[in-house]
């Protein structure tokens, strides 16, 4: 019996053809798919906002202290409010990488001069981190100048302008080889002695990277303007020629500034006292600058007010030269002069009567209140005769002088009624009504107001105000 021959792989070629196409096709698919990553591999996505992404395309590597850990897979325009565009990028990294810190930045920088480039991630130190599908904000994105950018600006005014620079320090240089030999040995010592102030220069602390992008952005509003700056350039040529002109006189100038500089700084010294008494004084007197508004202010009512009283001052003038020369004559006469003779004494024996009872009289009013009370007592009354419009205060103990003292009738004989040089004191004495078993007048210990005021007859002109 023959033995059946088993069959193999090798020994046919379509199966080998079709294994062949089928790896082909496979090959084929996984290049193609390559630029957005290896199917069945998880990655760690991030997305980035950036201005300008500086020609920047897909599948660039994306690194990590110089490291590949990913690469861009996608690179689309996004509108911002206000109209503005900016980039997003998206990247897919290892998971290696891990979850980066939410501080991170990232930098498109140039990979050779031809142009390639690549994103450059330098993580940050927050303890937040950015999960996959992250962002990172526009405002931790830049992007480095490209060499075409700066040749862009050499245009042919620039490079001939350059030129002319270059040729025009050539001669400011040429046979000063000596000068130039003195100076490269000096260099050393002054780099060595600036090493405090790139020292400083290079603190944080000093914002110089604050300080170059602000330059940045200075630069870049002016640069619309460059074509009027080099017309305001070249129309300063006549000027500068003008100055060149002047040379000997500038130059004198020069040499004298040294004792010019000299004399100002003796003079400062003498000056300094003065200046510092000028800024005393201006100190003390700004509480009075403050106050001089509401002066002028009350100046100023105080002339509106005074005119019609100095426009009268004439009539008052006439008036009063009669009335001087009255007051001459009759202190001529014999008997005036004695009568002046006699007021001092008589005014000295006044003053401590006056002293007691223009207080009184000023704030208690008692003249006034005693005139209105007195004229009304018995003003009215009927065909029978006049009533008695006061009320007699009796009591039988007082009438048949009972050794025992009335208990309805405690008059306070002193009454504090003195003003006194802070007004204490009051107007005690007709104020309070009687009521049994009550002090009449002031209570030591007590307060008082003061009594009412008393008015003028209806018709009887105002006094002088």
């Amino acid at each position: 019996m023959k033995k059946r021959r088993r069959s193999s792989l090798a020994g046919s070629p379509v199966l080998i053809g079709a294994a062949t196409v089928l790896i082909a096709l496979v090959a084929v698919v996984l290049s193609y798919n390559a630029n957005k990553g290896l199917p069945f591999i998880t990655t760690y996505d991030l997305t980035a906002e950036v201005r300008d992404a500086k020609k920047l395309t897909t599948s660039v590597d994306v690194r990590i202290g110089g490291k590949r850990v990913g690469q861009v897979s996608k690179i689309s325009a996004v509108k911002k409010p206000g109209g503005r565009f900016v980039s997003r990028v998206e990247m897919k990294l290892d998971q290696a990488v891990g979850e980066l810190p939410a501080d991170t930045t990232l930098r498109i920088r140039p990979k050779s001069i031809i142009g390639s480039k690549f994103v450059e991630l330098t993580p940050g130190n927050s303890s937040r981190t950015l999960a996959s599908g992250g962002r990172i904000r526009e405002d931790q994105t830049s992007a480095s100048v490209d060499l075409d950018e700066v040749t862009g600006l050499f245009d042919a005014n620039l490079r001939k302008s350059f030129r002319q620079v270059v040729k025009e320090s050539a001669n400011g240089v040429a046979s000063r080889g000596a000068d130039l030999n003195e100076a490269i040995v000096a260099f050393p010592p002054v780099l060595l002695s600036s090493a405090q102030f790139l020292k400083t220069l290079s603190d944080p602390t000093t914002e110089l990277a604050q300080f170059v992008t602000g330059l940045d952005a200075a630069t870049q509003a002016v640069l619309p303007s460059t074509p009027d700056l080099g017309r305001l350039i070249t129309g300063a040529r006549r000027t500068l020629d003008a100055v060149a002109a002047e040379s000997p006189s500038l130059a004198s100038i020069i040499r004298q500034a040294p004792g010019t500089e000299q004399e100002i700084r003796e003079a400062s010294r003498e000056v300094a006292p003065v200046l510092r008494d000028a800024a005393d004084l201006a100190q003390e007197l700004r509480p009075g600058v403050e106050q001089l508004p509401e002066t002028v202010r009350a100046l100023h009512r105080v002339a509106v007010r005074g005119i019609p009283v100095l426009q009268q001052a004439p009539v008052l003038g006439v008036e009063t030269t009669g009335t001087l020369r009255s007051v001459d004559a009759a202190l001529q006469r014999r008997t005036t002069q004695d009568s002046l003779t006699m007021i001092p004494p008589i005014a000295a024996e006044l003053v401590p009567t006056l002293q007691l009872v223009t207080p009184q009289q000023t704030k208690c009013n008692y003249v006034g209140l005693f005139a209105r009370n007195a004229t009304s007592a018995g003003s009215a009354g009927d065909e029978n005769g006049n009533w008695l419009r006061i009320g007699l205060v009796l009591s039988l103990p007082q009438t048949l002088r009972s050794p025992e003292a009335d208990p309805n009738l405690k008059y306070q004989v002193y009454p504090d009624n003195d003003l006194g040089p802070n007004g204490a004191g009051g107007c005690a004495v007709g104020t309070e009504p009687f009521r049994p078993g009550k002090v009449i007048g002031r209570v030591p210990g007590q307060s008082s107001g003061a009594l009412p005021r008393t008015s003028a007859p209806a018709g009887t002109p105002k006094g002088p105000r």
